[in-house]
């Protein structure tokens, strides 16, 4: 009898002592973490086929006529131990696409294994992934592996676009056929919440989907590639290696993303802000962040919601200035390294997002015409040390004590003093900016054990990482930050005061391409802006928010976009359900199909990891 192993996501019941082989079980990490499959453990279907060899061949054999290929079986599920469909993936945007039907080799005198890879841009797990290509190809089953890659989404989780290919292809370390499958067509293969990448093991002779596995460890792809093709080929299932572990929890890897979170890298430079190292800006910034009377009533800074004292944050559940907001106050520090600004990526620079404020009317509720009359009277000399002359506020004929676009004073002024206003208006963003990019934020123990001090974390923090990777945590926060800098829906509860569901990203873009402020505007000091091209508010990015920098969670509560997860284990609890129930009114659109649920024992073990993320300020 032939022991046929199917593998995928969830529940896997067979035979514990390979359940712990490849989940490391007694390595000190949550067991139940893996039990669940989320890191690619064994799954689901393990079943003693008599003569499955025999009905392989028997498959092969109506496929094979005379020698010569039959037409390509007609399917048009996906699933488990069914034929694949035969879908089409587009390559190239002129109709050029990589068939289903090009892997289908009925006559051939082996079975070879088509590896069907779905990852994305943002996932940090598909990146390692396909980083490591060349060791797949390694592995000692000569030339019976073909791989292709399909790319669901980019870098910041929109649908892939052909455009995306050159990236993807470049981030992978041997030559591979890569395509887009922006609508997650092989999905249904695990019906179940589980992370990226999916990894989808095909029979190239009868095209049966034969198993999957979800962001599956080395040692697990690689037993799944044995066990299959010794089915395949009606021999007995291989042994089951000794499992690869590293410090007694983890797997290489999970070990090699733990190396990946240090050191913090270099703060990229910003070509849009002219200013944004300079000291001088910055001296200027640091009192403009605490200038409270740059607000009409005198009670609002940029520091009242980006306390020092508090993690450049306000402690609060919704921010509050001159009136209670909708969304919680992120932390400043490393905005410098974000691609995008605000929850929704209103902003696309750290100076646009500096400016947004002033005239909000939940935030300061003031104008351009204020803040630069309050600049003009307390900072003159500073100001035009750094930036250049101030326009001659002290006519308040031409330069009113208060107004912007759309107030009545604003739109009686003249052109050319509309601009100069602006001008200096964006230029007190810039400073800001220069002062904020000055913040240096202090290494942490997870830094000292990803440095190679395995003493640096206790026993119940490693298995706190542990779980972290099991969770499926790792696809979004990764690298140094802890963040993929994209936009997800995670079904997240509102923060919204009349209750209703914040829409995020779908709003924030048109914000975005509408303002004159962004980088491709006439206010940039470099309006390349590649980014913005084909930026459209997709349907896919309804309820979606920007991934925060996890550094620093450990002292930033109360933590979502809308502040009303009180603590770290109110967060991983509204993870582990993949977020709010897709009837609860709180939220909006559905949570990512690649949203991990997971077990209590893995939810609860989270906390203890991300209580070690501090993020402090210093030298």
């Amino acid at each position: 009898m032939a022991l046929r192993m199917r593998f995928g996501a969830w529940g896997w019941r067979a035979t514990s002592a390979i359940v712990c082989l490849l989940a490391a079980c007694g390595g000190g990490g949550s067991s139940s973490g893996q039990a669940g499959g989320i890191d690619g453990g064994l799954d689901a279907a393990l079943s003693m086929d008599a003569g499955g060899a025999e009905a392989a061949a028997d498959a092969t054999t109506s496929l094979c006529i005379g020698g010569q290929p039959a037409p390509y079986p007609t399917q048009t599920s996906i699933a488990l131990l069914g034929t694949m469909p035969d879908l089409a993936f587009d390559t190239d945007g002129t109709g050029g696409a990589i068939h289903m039907h090009d892997y289908f080799e009925p006559c051939a005198a082996q079975s070879r294994l088509l590896v069907v890879r779905v990852g994305a841009g943002w996932c940090g797990t598909c990146r390692w992934t396909v980083a490591h290509t060349k060791d797949v190809l390694a592995l000692d089953v000569g030339p019976r592996l073909q791989i292709l890659d399909l790319l669901v989404a980019n870098d910041d989780n929109m649908p892939a676009t052909v455009a995306d290919i050159a990236t993807w292809r470049a981030r992978i370390d041997a030559p591979q056929k890569v395509a887009i499958d922006p609508t997650y067509r092989l999905g249904p293969v695990n019906p179940d919440h589980a992370p990226l990448p999916l990894v989808v093991l095909v029979d190239s002779r009868t095209m049966t989907i034969e198993s999957y596995q979800n962001n599956p460890s080395p040692d697990t792809l690689a037993l799944a590639v044995r066990t299959n093709l010794a089915h395949l080929d009606g021999h007995a299932a291989p042994t089951p290696p000794t499992p690869v572990t590293y410090d007694g929890h983890f797997t290489q890897s999970q070990w090699d993303m733990i190396h990946a979170m240090t050191p913090l890298e270099p703060q990229p430079a910003d070509p849009t802000n002219a200013h944004a190292d300079d000291a001088a800006a910055a001296a200027l910034g640091k009192q403009l962040f605490s200038d409270k009377l740059l607000s009409p009533t005198g009670t609002v800074a940029c520091a009242t919601c980006h306390d020092a004292t508090k993690h450049y944050t306000d402690g609060l559940p919704q921010a509050q200035g001159v009136a209670i907001g909708n969304r919680n106050s992120p932390s400043i520090l490393l905005a410098s390294h974000q691609r995008w600004q605000f929850w929704d990526g209103r902003a696309d620079t750290q100076w646009m997002q500096a400016v947004g404020p002033f005239e909000n009317a939940l935030e300061f509720d003031s104008s351009r015409l204020f803040v630069v009359h309050g600049v003009y009277d307390r900072y003159k000399t500073a100001f035009e040390a750094a930036f250049g002359p101030l326009p001659p506020m002290t006519d308040t004929t031409r330069f009113p004590a208060a107004g912007k676009p759309g107030d009545a004073t604003w739109t009686g002024m003249a052109a050319a003093d509309q601009n100069a206003v602006t001008l200096a208006y964006v230029d007190v963003g810039k400073a800001i900016e220069a002062y904020e990019r000055t913040l240096v934020v202090k290494t942490n123990a997870l830094d000292a054990y990803a440095s190679g001090d395995t003493t640096a974390l206790t026993a119940a923090q490693k298995d706190g990482l542990f779980a972290f990777f099991s969770a499926g945590c790792a696809q979004c926060h990764w690298g140094p930050r802890l963040t993929d800098d994209a936009f997800h829906n995670v079904r997240f509860p509102t923060g919204r005061q009349d209750g209703q569901a914040d829409r995020g990203r779908i709003d924030g873009i048109p914000l975005l391409l509408q303002s004159p402020f962004n980088a491709a505007a006439a206010f940039s000091d470099d309006a390349g802006a590649a980014h913005l091209a084909g930026l459209t508010a997709d349907p896919s990015t309804v309820g979606a928010f920007k991934t925060p920098s996890i550094r620093g969670v450990a002292d930033t509560a109360p933590y979502g976009h809308g502040g009303t997860l009180a603590a770290l284990a109110d967060v991983a609890k509204n993870y582990s359900t993949a977020g709010l129930d897709p009837a609860d009114p709180h939220a909006v659109g559905p949570a990512e199909p690649w949203l991990p649920k997971f077990d209590a024992p893995t939810r609860d073990a989270l906390p203890a990891f991300l209580e070690v993320l501090h993020a402090d300020v210093g030298p």
